[in-house]
């Protein structure tokens, strides 16, 4: 079973319009609402992959509910948040302008003391399996601690999970040594853990190699409209992705990430995993909303993603 954790969920404003410009009125074409937070993002986006998953969190007030209501929405996802009536959890507002250029207005969102957090970890122990997937994505900054994944896994320990990190920062650095078995950092944070920058292909490979040590099975570098560096158990791979009409760039690591989780969690040969995760990560992108995609789209896109294993 594979499961979902967002400690920080929003309810995203999405702000339409055709051109952002300071110091204006600016009007809008059109106003959505869609879900925040990366580990809903996984586990709507593996709902419409078909794969049934658990999601995990803390949802605050009214906003909380409608969280929560968007999240049961999806057939494939079982919904076990925490509810607390007060205060709010958080609203972000997304300008996304008809160039395909995106803005992202984040509230801190609401404390996660270690009070809840004691709670939350009850939750997970009573529901999480020896071997299950546990995918801990997203920003922990509005938590007692900002490392709290740490806390997790070493809470967790026993029931040798498979971890699926999205992090960043000294989260991601901390749990290095706990050897999540995929990380999926940009080429920034790459540069943080290794600390220095790191700029060419060579020098990504060569920082990928140097982690060896840490035992981490996926080592997954976004590089985002140029694709990602893979390093995997049956080597290291070159992912290029198609050329597409982008209008949203939000939520499309979320979207390569479910993919990704998906084809492993299924046995899937790691060049089809791969495709699978650029195309619906590339049909997202094509999509003026930070959530979901088209799979009928993401096939089309599969024969143009272009992969090649570079050692």
């Amino acid at each position: 079973m594979i499961h979902t954790v967002t400690l920080n969920p929003a309810i995203d404003k999405l702000l339409f319009l055709d051109e952002f410009k300071k110091n204006i009125t600016n009007r809008l074409s059109s106003v959505d609402d869609s879900i925040g937070g990366k580990g809903t993002h996984v586990s709507i986006n593996l709902s419409s992959l078909g794969e049934k998953n658990n999601a995990y969190g803390i949802a605050h007030g009214k906003t909380g509910k409608q969280i929560i209501s968007m999240l049961e929405a999806h057939a494939n996802i079982d919904v076990k948040f925490i509810y607390k009536d007060s205060p709010e959890s958080r609203t972000n507002f997304l300008l996304v302008e008809d160039t395909g250029d995106c803005c992202v207005l984040a509230s801190r969102g609401v404390t996660v003391t270690k009070e809840n957090m004691d709670e939350f970890l009850e939750v997970l122990k009573a529901n999480l399996n020896k071997g299950d997937a546990l995918v801990l994505s997203g920003d922990t900054s509005n938590c007692y601690d900002s490392r709290v994944y740490n806390l997790m896994l070493k809470e967790l320990s026993d029931l040798n999970l498979k971890i699926y990190l999205d992090a960043s920062g000294a989260t991601l650095i901390d749990c290095l040594s706990a050897s999540p078995y995929l990380i999926k950092p940009n080429q920034d944070e790459l540069s943080q853990i290794c600390g220095h920058d790191i700029e060419t292909e060579e020098e990504i490979i060569a920082a990928i190699e140097s982690l060896s040590s840490y035992n981490i099975d996926i080592i997954a570098v976004s590089l985002g409209g140029d694709g990602s560096i893979i390093k995997t158990p049956e080597g290291i791979y070159r992912v290029k992705s198609p050329a597409v009409t982008v209008k949203n760039t939000i939520g499309c690591g979320d979207c390569f990430l479910s993919g990704l989780i998906y084809g492993l969690e299924h046995d899937k040969p790691i060049e089809e995993t791969l495709i699978l995760a650029t195309a619906i990560s590339s049909a997202t992108a094509e999509s003026v909303y930070s959530i979901g995609f088209d799979m009928d789209r993401a096939k089309e896109l599969m024969p143009l993603v272009g992969i090649s294993k570079i050692k």
